[in-house]
């Protein structure tokens, strides 16, 4: 059964904890998450996406590292290929990795994956997004502002309004919400309301653009972006 096919909580029980499958080699994540965010239902676990789809748990979210090794000799599912297969069986990707190649990481966005979190970011964070993407909002972290506010300067996301550019600005320089709300005249709130128009409207751009076509207008250099639909699995 898929996200997609889950009834609806029952509203006379306890509150709703938003259900995680975790894919990660690491046996530390996989046993430390119900741990360290007891808000959320870790469900259950796995070392490689190949188990997981198998098994196929009910999850809201199924965070997932980009490296696994897996648990044997053959072959497993990696980065945006495993994404993209956990998409496919009707899943919400969110990626949680120690992974900072932009180009990969755009890759897993154009694999499916509803967000990008890394590893090193504060736990709150990493709470923050999955309930974000189980309410089917887009994530995106730092690493990858940058690379929307170049899309943006090359005209090749547009519909940006003058608020909308001026905090994305603000934001791939490493700027908080609440001091670019000081320096707008908005609230914290508001200039975070802005950034998420400028994530949904990125994440749209993904989905119509293929790598190549990133590489062609962004201007990127042939090495910085695999287009990974024509590699291996184990090879992005």
């Amino acid at each position: 059964m898929t996200t997609d096919q889950v009834p609806p909580a029952d509203s006379g029980a306890l509150p709703h904890r938003t259900r995680v499958v975790a894919i990660d080699d690491d046996t530390v994540i996989r046993d430390g998450l119900p741990l360290l965010l007891p808000q959320l239902h870790v469900v259950a676990a796995f070392p490689e996406a190949d188990a997981m789809l198998a098994a196929a748990p009910v999850a809201d979210v199924v965070l997932i590292d980009l490296k696994l090794a897996g648990t044997g000799s053959a072959p497993y599912l990696q980065g945006p290929h495993a994404v993209r297969a956990v998409v496919l069986a009707g899943y919400r990707a969110l990626v949680y990795t120690n992974e900072v190649r932009r180009a990969v990481l755009v890759n897993c966005l154009s694999a499916g994956a509803r967000g990008i979190v890394h590893k090193a970011e504060p736990l709150a964070a990493l709470a923050d997004a999955v309930a974000l993407v189980a309410d089917g909002q887009v994530v995106i972290t730092q690493a990858l502002t940058g690379l929307v506010e170049l899309a943006e300067r090359r005209d090749q996301l547009p519909g940006l309004s003058p608020r909308e550019r001026q905090v994305l600005a603000g934001r791939a320089r490493g700027e908080s919400f609440l001091s670019i709300g000081g320096r707008l005249y908005i609230s914290p709130q508001t200039a975070a309301g802005y950034m998420d128009g400028v994530k949904q409207k990125f994440a749209a751009y993904l989905r119509d653009h293929s790598p190549a076509d990133l590489e062609h207008y962004l201007g990127l250099e042939p090495s910085d972006l695999v287009d990974w639909q024509s590699h291996a699995p184990d090879s992005f």
